[in-house]
């Protein structure tokens, strides 16, 4: 009698147990399946009550019940981050948010998620990316300055948080760097780069195997589709790259309000006169979009960004240079509104060797500024001056993307701290190293 109830407590116990497992389990698998919908108010809610049946994140492996002689890791092993990933859903729903109110309220809830992590000591270089990242949108310049001296450049990240739903250019941008963004070193690593100094009567020495297409779209058969100063941002560019960055006049085409048979056109005509392994620099200013997953172009003769037929692939552009066994060096000056979970910038390269920088973040609007009477994008500000600074035919897209990022941040003001409205991207990289060079 005895022994069957002690068989009967057994049972129920283990019931309550997998009971109790299942319940967090099946919220946390129910809230990556609603991210990778794009469904983030869903997604959050799921994470929210998995944290309900078991509160705290693990950086390690979760071991499932089970005899020990089959021992079993709950999703082979991945770090259980119910917490980080709420956080992480209310900063894409802020995103998704654009400048409404309700913006700031889920990016304030994720921020104050995040810092709770880390007074917990879970620690990880995800949490403090977006951390920074959301202080840098709301402004809030005392607190990331706060969270770049309390990191040290040297942090080790060993706390390890569930990455399966987080962007992959989200992903990209953190491993190039290994400290916060918002530190006041220009070059925060391989600070000993030699770069090709300008000849004595003050220009940079060319090379020939260096070509770029610069392409700006000022008008559009649909209002709002267009940068105003998409045409002037392009000759601008043009002139950084020939004057500070050695590339031949001859060897630097410009289109201008092309369609999308002009802009191909153009992309084959440079391919076909450069040799194999040469260098392209790709300067796009103007409309995009990412559709069922791939990153479209707007033309002159685009309506509407749904229409990929009057849009050039942004896949079938790197294809036209990759076929001829370039490296590719692309920027991006292109509004990346959140549209049903997709925003530009979300495709990456599967071949080829391919740097892409985008001139704002997930969410983010194009800036203009003055200069010399001129209106500029604020990220072709930024550009030309990192090429002026650094004048070489050499530029190591690593340090040059850093450049870049700290003249906007700190709208080129000073030197320390900054509190920009639109902040770029690090370098997303595929099959090159920080220090390849255009």
């Amino acid at each position: 009698m005895r022994m069957l109830r002690l068989s009967t407590i057994i049972v129920l116990v283990c019931a309550v147990a997998s009971a109790f497992s299942q319940s967090w389990n099946t919220a946390y698998d129910a809230g990556l399946k609603a991210a990778k919908a794009g469904k983030w108010s869903e997604a959050r809610e799921a994470f929210l009550q998995a944290v309900a049946s078991r509160p705290e994140d693990q950086s390690g492996p979760t071991n499932l019940p089970g005899p020990a002689s089959e021992q079993r890791r709950w999703r082979n092993g991945s770090p259980y981050s119910p917490n980080f990933l709420a956080a992480y859903a209310a900063y894409k729903q802020g995103l998704a948010a654009g400048s409404s109110s309700d913006a700031t309220t889920f990016l304030k809830s994720s921020a104050a998620e995040l810092e709770t992590l880390l007074s917990k000591k879970a620690i990880s270089r995800e949490t403090v990316y977006f951390l920074t990242t959301i202080y840098g949108k709301l402004g809030d310049t005392q607190k990331a300055q706060a969270l770049a001296s309390n990191i040290p450049a040297t942090q080790e990240y060993k706390w390890k948080v569930d990455v399966e739903v987080v962007a992959p250019e989200e992903l990209a941008a953190m491993s190039n760097s290994t400290k916060p963004v918002v530190a006041d070193t220009i070059f925060p690593s391989n600070t000993n780069v030699v770069l090709t100094q300008p000849s004595a009567n003050g220009s940079v020495a060319v090379i020939e195997s260096k070509f770029a297409l610069v392409v700006g779209q000022a008008s559009s058969a649909t209002a709002g589709l267009a940068v105003p100063f998409g045409s002037d941002n392009a000759q601008v560019i043009r002139s950084g790259l020939t004057s500070f960055a050695g590339y031949a006049d001859a060897n630097v085409d410009v289109v201008i309000n092309p369609t999308a048979d002009q802009l191909l056109t153009s992309a084959k005509a440079l391919a076909s006169r450069m040799p194999q392994g040469a260098t392209l620099t790709l300067y796009f200013v103007g409309s995009g979009a990412n559709i069922n997953g791939k990153d479209y172009l707007a033309c002159a003769d685009t309506k509407d960004l749904k229409d990929t037929s009057s849009m050039v692939s942004k896949y079938d552009l790197y294809t036209l240079f990759t076929s001829k066994g370039a490296k590719i060096f692309s920027f991006f000056e292109v509004a990346r509104p959140v549209v049903e979970g997709r925003y530009f910038g979300q495709e990456q390269p599967v071949l080829g060797s391919i740097a892409q920088m985008q001139s704002t973040m997930p969410g983010g609007q194009l800036l203009g500024t003055v200069k010399d009477g001129r209106a500029l994008g604020v990220f072709t500000q930024a550009f030309v001056e990192a090429l002026a600074n650094l004048r070489s035919n050499q530029l190591p897209i690593g340090e040059f993307g850093w450049q870049v990022f700290f003249k906007m941040k700190r709208a080129n003001s000073g030197s320390t701290g900054g509190g920009a409205s639109q902040i770029p991207t690090l370098p997303v990289l595929t099959y090159l190293a920080t220090d390849a060079r255009f």
